[in-house]
């Protein structure tokens, strides 16, 4: 899943070299954020050693997966509240690939359907373990809404790669775009960083101004 991390990697790196001031993005205020790190910790509790084994785990973990996705919408809905105007859309885009990805898990009792051919093109073959709380399920005939499960191979040369769906292109672009945003949202320096791109499209489309010459006639 570290590919996910590209375009918010990517956002802070181009906010940077634009003028943009990494004490900036930490000093951004989100709203609801002790709850993002609560969903994260159940996720983390439940699909790994030794909860995942557990019976409790395998009947009612992928309802509470399914939960955590509904908290994570509602914190990306609140901090996409229209007084944060400069930050709208990056909030949006990323609450529409978390609604996505839980229509498609409720839809799916619980689980994210993933393509058999895109997990055979990442690892080889499917790594789902039957005996192992999962929270992805092979697609088959009776999967529903499939083209919103996992069916996007991420490249092999990238660390840990995984398949991904719309849903989690999208988040990953919106916390990209946000991180962007809020890199550049010191003081004048989203002024500096515009004025840096036009004269970087200027510099690109009519060469370095030439000076005039003096004494010439």
């Amino acid at each position: 899943m570290l590919g996910l991390l590209a375009p918010t990697l990517i956002g802070v790196a181009a906010a940077l070299a634009l003028g943009g001031s990494p004490r900036a993005l930490v000093a951004t205020r989100i709203r609801g954020w002790p709850l993002v790190v609560a969903t994260f910790a159940i996720e983390l509790a439940l699909y790994n050693p030794p909860v995942d084994r557990t019976p409790w785990a395998q009947a009612a973990g992928p309802w509470l997966w399914l939960a955590t996705k509904v908290v994570l919408l509602t914190v990306l809905l609140w901090n996409a509240w229209p007084e944060r105007r400069h930050v709208v859309w990056p909030w949006a885009v990323a609450a529409c690939g978390v609604a996505l990805n839980a229509l498609v898990i409720a839809a799916n009792y619980g689980h994210m359907p993933q393509s058999a051919e895109a997990a055979a093109a990442v690892w080889g073959a499917s790594r789902i373990d039957p005996t192992r709380l999962q929270n992805i399920v092979p697609m088959g005939p009776e999967t529903v809404l499939p083209w919103l499960g996992d069916i996007f191979p991420q490249p092999r040369w990238l660390p840990r790669p995984n398949v991904v769906s719309i849903g989690d292109i999208l988040l990953a672009l919106g916390v990209g775009a946000w991180a962007f945003i809020a890199t550049l949202s010191n003081g004048d320096i989203t002024g500096r960083a515009r004025r840096r791109i036009v004269g970087l499209t200027r510099l690109r489309l009519h060469g370095p101004a030439q000076r005039p010459q003096r004494g010439s006639i």
